[in-house]
């Protein structure tokens, strides 16, 4: 709280994560816009065991430029020096000098002064990345370089610049691609160049929930009906609906992210899953076991229907 002011003062527009008033959402948008502005060939990178390999020394230099009181510098280097005991296994330690305690109150914000570095970098005016008019949308660690064409200086460059910062690209999970051929992902959401239902040979950048994501609502949804067996209705659908609100208000970006056919998905898997979960409820047939259990869970007991879902 007290050194956080401080640091925002100096993080650029192009850090959205775990940052006041900076979102996913806002991330989303920007790299729609990037795109719509010919932005179109996109390093989707992926740090290696990011928050593990944070050099201590590197980031408590970049921490003394804008703190000089000793007593906060003393706490900072603690916080980071904190054994973390996991499955019965203690790491960290004094002797440690990497990576800062995932979970810690304060390694977020420490992991955004460190990557401040490489925002400052590509920013910069004369820099290679400026001249070749790439910009970088950043949350926490997940980034990604946008422009018309990224050479490979640039990609050497980059690869420099983590180097000296003992960081390191995962070469599996990175990948260099041009977004109008080919789709990606990046928090959660698949962009891809669509073409368009109603207006025959035009184009759209379409961003919808991943497959990845889609998989997670629906193991969370399974996991619930199976632990909550004996719950009555009220209470499942009190789970059920936190769930469904949490994810719907996540993807659900006015003007600029389409999930109609996500909410289809998600009301037809909960339809299969609410319709075996009263049919094993007891040995004879619940009388919610019919086509209209949603119907009836949502009229009686506020079950969302995330087909009329209004965003919150």
């Amino acid at each position: 709280m007290v050194i956080e002011p401080i640091f925002e003062a100096d993080f650029k527009k192009c850090s959205y994560g775990f940052r006041p008033k900076r979102s996913a959402s806002m991330a989303v948008t920007k790299i729609k816009e990037n795109l719509k502005e010919g932005r179109m060939t996109i390093l989707d990178a992926d740090l290696s065991a990011y928050f593990d390999t944070i050099a201590h020394d590197k980031l408590m230099i970049l921490v003394e430029q804008r703190i000089s009181d000793k007593n906060i510098l003393k706490l900072i280097r603690m916080w980071l020096k904190a054994p973390v005991s996991e499955n019965n296994r203690i790491s960290g330690g004094k002797k440690n000098k990497y990576g800062t305690p995932q979970g810690g109150v304060i390694s977020p914000l420490l992991a955004n002064i460190y990557l401040h570095l490489l925002d400052k970098i590509i920013n910069k005016g004369g820099s290679i990345f400026n001249k070749c008019g790439i910009s970088i949308v950043r949350y926490a660690d997940d980034f990604v370089l946008m422009g018309e064409d990224i050479s490979m200086e640039c990609l050497q460059e980059l690869l420099y610049i983590l180097k000296r910062m003992e960081l390191q690209l995962n070469k599996e999970k990175s990948k260099l691609i041009i977004a109008k051929k080919q789709p990606f992902d990046f928090l959660g959401f698949t962009f891809r160049y669509d073409n368009d239902l109603f207006i025959p040979g035009n184009k759209y950048w379409n961003v919808s929930p991943s497959k990845k994501s889609m998989k997670k609502i629906k193991e969370k949804l399974n996991d619930c009906l199976k632990s909550r067996h004996h719950y009555p209705i009220e209470h499942l659908v009190k789970d059920i609906n936190a769930i469904e609100r949490g994810w719907l208000n996540y993807f659900s970006i006015p003007k600029i992210s389409y999930t109609k056919r996500a909410r289809r998905e998600i009301r037809y898997y909960l339809f299969e899953r609410l319709r075996r979960y009263f049919k094993r409820k007891s040995q004879r047939r619940c009388k919610l076991y019919n086509r209209g259990n949603i119907e009836w869970l949502v009229s009686n007991y506020g079950l969302i229907d995330p087909t009329k879902y209004k965003l919150v």
